[in-house]
């Protein structure tokens, strides 16, 4: 009896084996699995990442799931702990939209005011806003015209969202530019709930979520609400390379990032967008739809519904999305060329230093025979920063105690040279002061808040900050002897 239990289990291996897209062979798909399994542990380690889950689909099947590392209450991570995905969310409200679509309910062109008489904003051009416009991103609401992430209170409602708009106006004409904005997807999400007349969580779990069979995946309107999820642990952020257990910064998600799953759910909906629509031949959306949602009417726009659209190196198809929080990150990349789905979800947030994408890159590479660059450590920039915030002392240490020769030099210089080049002691400050809006300009448009800001680079703001602070210390005692003479 137990040589045909081990018979059978042999069997079943060997027929698992068989469908990875890395080899006929089952020693193959083992020497896969390994090299898979080291690189993420490698990475990891690389990386300081304190616990992450993975999913990996192929051809519309399930062929690995695994955790890794640790909650922040140090229990295992498996492929059923729950993780914030944030804006992964995105691709199941665009979803529940192409549902609604498909059903009758709505049209994709036609102007958002159509279903919501009260989607109002101060701009005349908010009328023209269609629906696609905001699964796209080409509403021509932005950070900057609707800074949601900075506003004071968060909104409660997804009607208070819409509430907000009224004296917004926009950046651009819709249609024309592209701006990744998370309320355009709040107002999608309200659009559900009026058409479908149910609130907006219950249609995700009676539509998709059961279809699915996603049982351990819910969603939540507010990051407040985490804490209050079975199983679900706080994330963490980095300071110096170092993971530390953080509290989520309270910010309204519903709709663009509001959504909790585990590897093991997320790898039935990797399944589904890669299997034309059909799961377990339980349709959901038709398989047009689905494609829909994987491409983009506006070539100049790279946003599909809910998803980013590219090419890969060998010129595929290549779909992916990250999600950010800023003690919760979360990658997922497919190659339907290959029939290839990954996902991973990390509980560790948004940071300067650490790549993300590298899991996902690195994961897929390994499944296609071919080969990656080594990520950079995170500890290198950790430790430079380091480096350079204790010479950034001690210079300062240095300067404040040559005061004195200063002031001696001074005296023979002209007086609006020694002016002008104490006004240059405010540079570091200045910098300090607009680094919010610079990274605006870099980051696209993006306004963050200083917390935000602070998550995602915390060593680069404590060095700013340390430089200004000295800076503003020396011009101090220097203009005191300017006017002690």
């Amino acid at each position: 009896m137990k040589n045909k239990n081990r018979i059978l289990m042999v069997i079943l291996a060997i027929c698992l084996l068989t469908v990875l897209p890395w080899g006929k062979a089952g020693a193959q798909g083992n020497m896969q699995i390994n090299k898979i399994d080291k690189f993420i542990q490698n990475n990891m380690k690389n990386y300081k990442i304190p616990g992450l889950s993975v999913a990996i689909t192929y051809q519309g099947k399930v062929v690995f799931t695994k955790g890794y590392g640790q909650t922040s209450d140090h229990q295992k991570v498996t492929a059923d702990t729950p993780f914030a995905i944030a804006s992964l969310s995105k691709a199941f409200t665009a979803l529940a939209v192409i549902q609604l679509a498909e059903a009758g309910k709505l049209e994709l062109d036609r102007p958002v005011i159509t279903y919501l008489p009260y989607f109002k904003l101060a701009d005349p051009r908010g009328d023209k806003i269609t629906v696609r416009h905001l699964l796209q991103h080409t509403s021509g609401l932005t950070d900057g015209v609707n800074p949601d992430m900075t506003r004071g209170e968060q909104p409660k409602t997804l009607s208070e969202v819409i509430s907000h708009l009224q004296d917004v106006s926009l950046a651009s004409e819709p249609g024309q530019e592209y701006h990744y904005h998370n309320p355009n997807y709040q107002i999608l999400a309200r659009l559900v709930e009026v058409i479908s007349k149910e609130d907006f969580g219950a249609y995700l779990k009676r539509h998709i979520f059961q279809p699915l069979e996603m049982k351990n995946t819910t969603h939540v309107s507010s990051t407040s609400q985490l804490k209050k999820l079975p199983n679900f642990s706080e994330g963490h952020h980095y300071l110096f390379g170092q993971p530390l257990k953080t509290n989520e910064p309270d910010w309204f998600v519903a709709g663009p990032a509001g959504m909790v799953s585990t590897a093991n759910d997320m790898a039935k909906w990797l399944a589904f967008q890669l299997n034309n629509g059909n799961e377990q031949t339980k349709q959901i959306l038709s398989a047009n739809g689905l494609k829909q949602t994987h491409s983009s009417i506006d070539p100049k726009v790279n946003y599909g519904l809910g998803w980013n659209i590219g090419k890969t190196k060998d010129g595929k198809q290549q779909i992916s999305h990250g999600g950010i929080f800023w003690t919760y990150k979360a990658e997922a990349e497919m190659l339907p060329d290959d029939g290839i789905g990954v996902v991973v979800l990390f509980n560790s947030g948004l940071n300067s230093f650490v790549d993300y994408t590298s899991f996902t890159r690195g994961i897929a590479a390994l499944l296609m025979n071919q080969s990656f660059s080594k990520p950079i450590s995170n500890q290198w920039y950790e430790i430079g920063m380091g480096i350079a915030i204790l010479v950034t002392i001690l210079l300062g240490i240095r300067t404040l105690m040559r005061t004195k020769h200063w002031n001696e030099n001074r005296k023979y210089r002209a007086q609006w040279k020694n002016w002008f080049y104490l006004s240059l002691r405010f540079i570091p400050l200045v910098l300090l002061i607009s680094f919010s809006p610079l990274l605006s300009f870099i980051g696209g448009g993006r306004v963050l808040t200083w917390q935000g800001i602070y998550y995602t680079m915390p060593s680069i703001i404590i060095l700013l900050v340390t430089l200004a602070l000295i800076q503003l210390i020396i011009f101090i005692q220097r203009l005191f002897y300017l006017y002690n003479k």
